[in-house]
């Protein structure tokens, strides 16, 4: 590695492009995910010199946002538009309706369960304050989130929304925030929909959603993949069906996780209780450089069908921050492209090497 480190890691003498706005804009744009507020000056500087677009991790979805009936908590969001503003950044609202991080009262009616038209006017009245909110300032939303099952013949997810309202509840998100931001674009988000069977429901979702007329203009790939088992056929079946269904694909929460899990699925985390932190005193340098050729294969799928995919979005500035230290139980990880002393990693310059590749002709 030549060159000389400044600025927190972002810039080094000889690289050219500096930053991957830079290296991938005219291909796609490239956002991270972001916790809403509280970042320092260092982390403020990565942000703005790398990435063109955010996506607030948590402090929108109805949990935070919307603890209870009455009670709205918006200061993180304004204070990640206020920061979305200095720096000249779209944002992405992530998530209006989601089963987990989704406060219980929606669903109760004093001491009872609510019935279905009470938690469905509950659910667009929320819909109405946080996008009404936020019209004109957050560009496109994650209306819904993870709605799709795990569970092969089974098509959505058992969850408070579908046993109340019914499955409709996703097509009656998405009319509710076109209606409180009708120029913002909407968005479903999901895991694991690159592989085939997940992958024939989200299709399934989208042309019900379009046979009834309801705006749909993208779909999310969340892209928390492990190092050594990246599904890349998958994923490139993947945006192609989803582009040839005539909506916008992104892959939307990108991480490469370094550290072995026992199990997979919706009970990994209780799989995973007892295993031990193997790389807390750091990760060696061969598992990075695996990290780093997985990362350069996916960039490199993703230029290869740019014209298909409009944003890629990291889940988090640098490895400190990401969520993979404590899901699925309390780890020391390293998924991202920056160290937590903000320092580029292996697989930075290994993403930025890919942006200079000639295009192969076929």
């Amino acid at each position: 590695m030549s060159g000389v480190l400044v600025s927190a890691g972002v810039l080094r003498a000889g690289d050219s492009p500096a930053g991957l706005k830079d290296a991938y804009g005219k291909w796609f744009a490239v956002g991270v995910g972001l916790p809403g507020h509280g970042l320092t000056g260092a982390e403020e500087q990565l942000l703005a010199n790398q990435f063109t677009n955010i996506t607030p991790e948590n402090c929108l979805k109805p949990a935070y946002v919307h603890p209870t009936e009455s009670v709205f908590a918006f200061a993180a969001g304004d204070a990640l538009v206020a920061l979305a503003g200095k720096y000249h950044l779209k944002i992405n609202g992530h998530a209006l309706v989601w089963h987990a991080a989704c406060p219980a009262w929606f669903f109760k009616d004093q001491d009872q369960p609510a019935a279905r038209e009470l938690v469905l006017a509950r659910m667009r009245s929320h819909i109405a304050a946080v996008a009404g909110r936020y019209a004109g300032k957050i560009g496109s939303w994650d209306v819904v989130n993870e709605a799709l099952s795990d569970q092969p013949g089974e098509y959505l997810r058992p969850s408070k929304w579908t046993a109340t309202i019914g499955g409709d509840f996703i097509a009656e998100a998405f009319l509710a925030a076109h209606k409180a931001d009708p120029q913002a674009e909407l968005y479903y988000n999901d895991y694991s929909i690159e592989h085939l069977g997940k992958r024939e429901k989200a299709l399934r979702l989208i042309r019900e959603l379009q046979a009834r007329g309801v705006r749909l203009d993208g779909i999310g790939i969340q892209g928390h993949w492990e190092v050594g088992k990246v599904p890349f056929k998958q994923i490139e079946e993947s945006i192609i069906a989803f582009h040839k269904a005539g909506v916008k694909v992104m892959i939307t929460e990108l991480d490469l996780d370094v550290v072995p899990r026992k199990g997979h699925g919706a009970d990994v985390g209780q799989q995973e209780k007892g295993t031990d932190d193997p790389y807390a005193a750091g990760c060696p340098p061969k598992v990075l450089q695996r990290q780093a050729a997985d990362y350069a294969a996916l960039f490199r799928l993703f230029r290869k069908h740019a014209g298909k995919i409009s944003r890629v979005t990291f889940w988090n500035l640098h490895d400190g921050r990401s969520w993979l230290n404590y899901w699925p139980r309390q780890r020391t990880n390293y998924p991202l492209l920056w160290d937590r002393q903000l320092l580029p990693k292996p697989a930075f310059d290994a993403v930025m090497a890919v942006a200079r590749e000639p295009l192969a002709v076929k």
